[in-house]
């Protein structure tokens, strides 16, 4: 089995996924962190020369310290524009990666999908916050970690003593952040995931406004968000405070490295074998000398907090395959970059003669699901779907469409005889179109939400009769130019759920799948609907428990406890 690869190696392919402007930006900061070493040995030289009474070299040297300091300042302006530009991309690529992955419906590049919209938040937002955070500390460490050689070099060819102790920040730091990985992971573990209840609950609750009102259940939402704000609040200050501890035991070092720096020298500044140009290249360099230990007690810190959120991004990918996360990807972003538009990938049409299941298992750890499950289809036909609630049948279309998450699988789905390796990948339309028992609308019009982009006009309007809503569209003001609002909440709830029908019929496609698409119509509309799919040839398999599906019907099947019961023709 391959090894994954570990934090520093994930980092390292996120910043070299586009090398070149990362490699430009690491160089101007490194040139900020320099430029010190040179002014505070050009201060040094100018002191010593006004020591000696050479009054010219004074001037030459005070120029040169200003062109140094001119020179830092021009490159940390040009290194923050491109590290700007940097800190984009990287966040870019990582979101990419995992929205690529939760769009995917099969195929090499699928992942399982996102347990709600507040996880969803945390993950593209703060983990990719995290990593990032990870990277741009490694800058800091690598240009202080230049200053501080030079700076050695200089010091040690004026004291070594003095030089050497700089090395014990430097280790206190390292032991200290060390002893505290497993508490720093586990910090930030448990603030990832109650931001994700905060925010998946807020969600909800949005979502559910108008429900709430009617029920005059605020209290008791607010009580149950206070709770989970509570727990937010002690885990992010449990986090912060270790966080914010972890920097000032740095800084503290720092500052205790410095003292003995000073205690070291003292003799010499008692003695007079410091010159007064020599104490003034210390003084340059003590203030700088402390940034090393701070930034190394910082992303020692934070490699726990990167590896926490590479984890938690690793759910979101494919194969739950924490490499998924770093693949290399064409991003267009820049601004000279063009940014074609890529047309919908879908598989080829296949038509459909038989669809034949066989000893299908969708299987959840807490027992639930479908076991044992066969049955045939052909061509044209209309399979009901029927059961008690709770028996699976919303489990078994999503396991038959390869839809299904956390979930262990067997059995198989044969197409026309031959066995569908990527259900996922395969059964979506023009093969097959999937209508779930809540249908999601998007803040559009009718028409987009009917094609999602790629229909014409008047596969639209087909779809629309065949879904029985084209008379409810052609009495709206504008048509099926007229916007449903957020969820589709303009719309009454037989109208969204025939509008989301419509969606699903807009490629003709050779399966449709129905999960209780009668909950929200009444028996004539459903009739109609009934009739105008057998009128166009479809295959239909739906879930109903309405007399008149099980009359349009050729073979009802019915589920009770995740086991087929019964199969029979419908008279």
């Amino acid at each position: 089995m391959k090894r994954e690869p570990g934090v520093w190696r994930l980092g390292w392919r996120v910043a070299q996924h586009r090398p070149g402007p990362f490699w430009i930006g690491w160089l101007l900061f490194v040139m900020f962190f320099t430029f010190p070493v040179l002014t505070g040995w050009l201060l040094g030289r100018g002191f010593h020369a006004l020591e000696t009474g050479h009054q010219s070299q004074v001037y030459w040297y005070a120029v040169a310290a200003l062109v140094s300091d001119a020179l830092r300042m021009m490159c940390i302006h040009w290194g923050a524009l491109i590290w700007t530009r940097v800190w984009v991309h990287m966040q870019t690529f990582l979101r990419a990666n995992m929205l690529t992955a939760q769009l995917a419906s099969g195929g090499p590049e699928a992942g399982q999908p996102v347990g709600s919209a507040g996880e969803a938040i945390t993950h593209f937002r703060d983990d990719v916050d995290d990593a990032t955070q990870f990277i741009d500390g490694n800058i800091d460490i690598s240009a202080g970690l230049v200053f501080t050689i030079l700076a050695a070099f200089v010091l040690g060819s004026i004291d070594l003593g003095a030089a050497a102790i700089l090395l014990v920040p430097l280790a206190g730091v390292a032991l200290a952040t060390r002893s505290l990985d497993t508490r720093i992971k586990r910090y930030r573990t448990a603030d990832r995931a109650a931001a994700s209840a905060v925010s998946g609950f807020l969600g909800d609750v949005m979502a559910a406004a108008t429900t709430i009102k009617v029920n005059d259940a605020s209290g008791t939402t607010l009580a149950h968000l206070r709770t989970l704000v509570d727990a937010r609040r002690h885990t992010a200050v449990r986090d912060r405070v270790l966080d914010e501890g972890v920097q000032a035991f740095a800084q503290g070092a720092a500052d205790v490295g410095l003292g003995f720096v000073l205690l070291v020298t003292a003799g010499g500044l008692a003695s007079g074998a410091f010159d007064v140009g020599k104490l003034a290249v210390f003084v340059a360099y003590l203030g700088w000398l402390s940034f090393l230990p701070r930034m190394v007690g910082r992303v020692l810190a934070r490699r726990k907090q990167a590896g926490v959120a590479f984890e938690r991004m690793r759910g979101l990918v494919a194969n739950r395959d924490v490499r998924n996360t770093v693949r290399p990807r064409d991003l267009p972003i820049g601004r000279s970059e063009p940014r074609p538009r890529l047309p919908a990938v879908r598989p080829q049409r296949v038509p459909l003669e038989e669809l034949e299941i066989r000893a299908l298992d969708a299987l959840y750890s807490t027992g639930g699901g479908v076991r044992d499950v066969s049955f045939t289809m052909h061509r044209g036909s209309f399979t009901v779907l029927t059961g008690p609630i709770g028996s699976g049948k919303s489990t078994l279309l999503r396991a038959l469409l390869g839809l299904t998450i956390n979930a262990e699988l067997a059995g198989e789905v044969l197409w026309n005889g031959s066995i569908i390796d990527d259900r996922a990948a395969f059964l979506v339309p023009p093969n097959a179109a999937y209508l779930s028992q809540v249908p999601q609308l998007i803040s559009d019009s009718v028409g987009e939400n009917v094609a999602l982009g790629d229909a014409s006009l008047a596969a639209i309007q087909v779809a629309l009769d065949l879904a029985a809503v084209q008379g409810d569209i052609d009495e709206m003001p504008s048509g099926i130019d007229t916007l449903i609002g957020p969820r589709g909440l303009r719309l009454s709830g037989g109208q969204r759920q025939r509008v989301a029908t419509a969606r699903a019929l807009v490629h003709s496609p050779e399966l449709v799948v129905l999960d209780d698409l009668s909950s929200a119509l009444d028996v004539e509309t459903e009739l109609q609907l009934w009739h105008n799919l057998a009128d166009a040839g479809m295959t239909v398999l739906a879930v109903s428990h309405r007399a008149v599906a099980f009359d349009r019907a050729d073979q009802v099947l019915r589920l009770e406890a995740g086991r087929l019961v019964d199969v029979y023709a419908a008279t």
